[in-house]
């Protein structure tokens, strides 16, 4: 896992392995509709019930989620292997190390690395981080080399963000989403994701980001963990070589 640029990682099309790896995704989405009395479990993925439970920076940002989830993976590498994979997280950026013939499927132009690229190992608050081609959110909070989450307020009816100060939607998104890694010793780690949501109660926003969304999220977001840890676990392995 080297140093390039941004422009270095771009492609064309789908390798067989993302294209098996996408049949992978879809079969775990399909798998979690069909066990949906498992969504509590999943909604602490690799977690305890005490630990899920625990106070996470930046959970004062979504303070009554209306739907949360945190799902986490032991790495078996140092904190500091992790970190340049969460720092250059992002659409235009690192990709988010999930499906991404998945997420290109929807034109998303995500493009996963296993590079590091160096010109985005410095996140700082304020910073957007991008979902697809129209869509970023700002980093509001960050802790280099520990953690760092980003808000979204989001109007469902116009399909945009909007600035909380100003308005008042009648239909709204109001998203907290927290990376972070958290030493276990000196040679492994926890990578945990955390999402907390609050929305405009209604049947349908309750359907959307809970049966019906979660499934999808929790696969993409499971990928994701697992991308993360073996980025981090090549890059350690190469710097014990």
């Amino acid at each position: 896992m080297g140093t390039v640029s941004l422009n270095e990682q771009r492609r064309t099309g789908f390798t067989f392995l993302q294209i098996l790896e996408g049949l992978e995704g879809l079969l775990i989405i399909l798998t979690a509709y069909l066990t949906f009395f498992l969504k509590p479990l999943r909604d602490r993925w690799g977690m305890s019930r005490k630990e899920a439970s625990s106070l996470f920076p930046g959970d004062y940002i979504v303070p009554q989620p209306k739907s949360e989830f945190i799902h986490a993976l032991e790495i078996n590498a140092p904190a500091s292997f992790v970190w340049p994979g969460i720092a250059q997280i992002g659409q235009g950026k690192g990709g988010f190390y999930s499906y991404e013939a998945l997420e290109n499927i929807v034109r998303l132009k995500i493009y996963n690395t296993d590079k590091i690229l160096a010109e985005f190992q410095q996140p700082q608050i304020g910073d957007l981080i991008s979902f697809g081609p129209k869509d970023a959110y700002p980093i509001v909070i960050c802790e280099p080399g520990k953690y760092m989450a980003i808000e979204n307020w989001y109007d469902l009816n116009k399909n945009s963000v909007y600035n909380q100060a100003l308005e008042s939607p009648i239909n709204y998104l109001h998203l907290s989403w927290l990376w972070m890694v958290e030493s276990i010793d000196e040679n492994r780690s926890r990578f945990i994701s955390r999402n907390r949501v609050d929305f405009s109660p209604s049947f349908k926003n309750s359907l959307m980001f809970g049966p019906l969304g979660e499934p999808i999220v929790f696969a993409m977001d499971r990928k994701m963990c697992y991308g993360i840890k073996r980025r981090a676990e090549n890059l350690y392995r190469t710097k014990l070589q």
